[in-house]
């Protein structure tokens, strides 16, 4: 892959690099790697014009790329599918929002509308709820563009569905903004998996004609547009996977492109190494990774792997593995496929040391045939582990990726966060009906501690496989999705959680 800026210079690049989340119900991942819907060729892969700076300050030293062909290919080989993230709970990641756990003994009410249940005294263990918020009902729900999602953030919890992007005062539930739909656009289509460390994020609305490809980012501290694009190329966009990083908002809305947050000027665009080749791109906030293999260029195979933060670029000529997710960005960790034949792909995990050298590989096969990879994918970077779901989308596991041993699985169990070296989980009743339970997990050794239950008087909380959940400083947030409630009434609750 090459990679161009807006002005068709050539880009440079180095070795030297380092290295995320969530929204609700996705079905299970299958052995290929999710994508958006396919589309007709159009541009396709970045070419950074000028080194970003290093940690320690200073320009990156490094050739320019070959100039890119004429045509560039479109990001996924095999029908140019773009790799979608797909999700099932928002998620905190490792470095991320704080989750402060306790027991509580005082529960709040519910008015939800949630399935018919017996109303119940709330147990002795249940988590005090502060407030809830009544939802408009949301007509997308666990497709590959990430909606609906719910962000914490510094300001309160972020809400987004089609019926628009919202944030919710931290103490009383009230609204506090709506994010404006910009002129020519209608609902909400896509959003990313979460803002970056300055509160800043992205969504994609439909640009008319069910084109998902006016993208607008916007400041989540209160909810204002900062800039707005109609990246209409007259190919339809379906389910467009967008990421934002600390300097860019990267999307596969037509080509892979970058566009710098200030201002929303095109930073570079992904073009393929030939006019002959097969493309595959997948990208997180940190890194983005292009498998390609070409007939009319050499390398034939090649990966290239992309620092999204300060723009090293690491080539791996002869790599005849496809890539086909990022599960991690700390150590970088991919998923690769290797075909043979007619025979399934053989599928990888494959870590990357800080430096950009490949680092452990291991085979997806016995018990890690299990994980299932999407947003729930985090890793805790000093116990080595990769926590994913596991057997089901209803399940939690952890992988450790110094030895590729699965140390632990769970079932009926969703991950919200990390805090204090513990896995901070929700585990289902093991009643139906019942109510489920905040607890904390050991990432080795998967012991867990009941931390309070989450009460509500109709259970309406039951379905751990149907929640958006996401955690900052003392408070959990909840949704429920209840696909059994005929009125399909949705309700964001807030949790104490600060301990009495």
């Amino acid at each position: 892959m090459t990679y161009e800026d807006d002005s068709g210079a050539p880009g440079r690049g180095a070795p030297s690099g380092q290295g995320g989340s969530g929204q609700p119900p996705r079905p299970p991942v299958p052995p290929a790697a999710p994508g958006a819907a396919p589309q007709p060729a159009q541009p396709g892969l970045p070419s950074y014009p000028q080194p970003h700076p290093q940690p320690g300050g200073g320009p990156v030293p490094g050739a320019p790329w070959p100039p890119p062909p004429p045509a560039p290919v479109p990001p996924r080989r095999g029908g140019g599918k773009v790799a979608t993230v797909i999700a099932m709970v928002v998620l905190l990641l490792a470095g991320g929002m704080a989750v402060a756990l306790s027991k509580h003994s005082s529960s709040g009410s519910d008015s939800s509308g949630g399935p018919a249940a017996n109303q119940s005294s709330p147990p002795a263990h249940a988590l005090h709820q502060k407030w809830q918020a009544e939802l408009p009902k949301s007509h997308v729900r666990g497709n590959l563009s990430g909606l609906p999602a719910l962000w914490t953030t510094d300001r309160g919890p972020v809400y987004a569905d089609d019926n628009g992007v919202r944030a919710f005062d931290p103490e009383t539930g009230k609204k506090l903004w709506t994010v404006k739909t910009p002129k020519g656009a209608s609902e909400v289509c896509a959003i990313a998996p979460q803002p970056n460390s300055d509160g800043v994020g992205a969504a994609v609305y439909d640009a008319g004609g069910n084109d998902c490809a006016f993208l607008v980012v916007f400041d989540t501290e209160t909810g204002k547009t900062l800039w707005s694009k109609n990246l209409s190329s007259g190919y339809k966009t379906v389910a467009p996977h967008v990421e934002v990083s600390e300097d860019t908002v990267v999307t596969g809305i037509g080509p892979v492109s970058a566009y710098s947050i200030s201002g929303g000027d095109k930073k570079w665009t992904v073009y393929s190494r030939g006019r002959d080749c097969g493309n595959d791109i997948v990208w997180s906030s940190d890194y983005l990774a292009a498998s390609s293999s070409c007939s009319d260029v050499k390398p034939e195979d090649q990966l290239s792997i992309h620092d999204l933060r300060y723009g090293d670029v690491w080539k791996f000529p002869g790599e005849k593995r496809d890539v086909e997710q990022v599960v991690g960005d700390d150590p970088l960790t991919l998923v690769l496929a290797e075909q043979d034949g007619n025979d399934d792909a053989k599928r990888y995990l494959q870590t990357y040391t800080k430096d950009g050298k490949p680092d452990k590989t291991f085979r997806l096969t016995g018990k890690l045939a299990n994980v299932q990879f999407g947003n729930t994918d985090v890793v805790v970077r000093d116990e080595s582990v990769l926590l994913s779901n596991y057997d089901d989308t209803a399940g939690l596991g952890a992988t450790d990726l110094k030895t590729g041993k699965v140390l632990w699985s769970k079932k009926q169990t969703r991950q919200v966060g990390l805090e204090d070296g513990k896995v901070v989980a929700l585990k289902a009743a093991e009643q139906p009906g019942g109510d489920p339970t905040l607890v904390s997990v050991g990432p080795r050794d998967g012991k867990e501690e009941s931390q309070g239950v989450l009460y509500t008087p109709k259970h309406s909380l039951n379905r751990v496989d149907m929640m958006s959940v996401g955690a900052l400083g003392n408070t959990l947030y909840v949704i429920g999705h209840p696909i059994d409630d005929p009125q399909g009434k949705l309700v964001l609750h807030a949790f104490d959680i600060s301990g009495s």
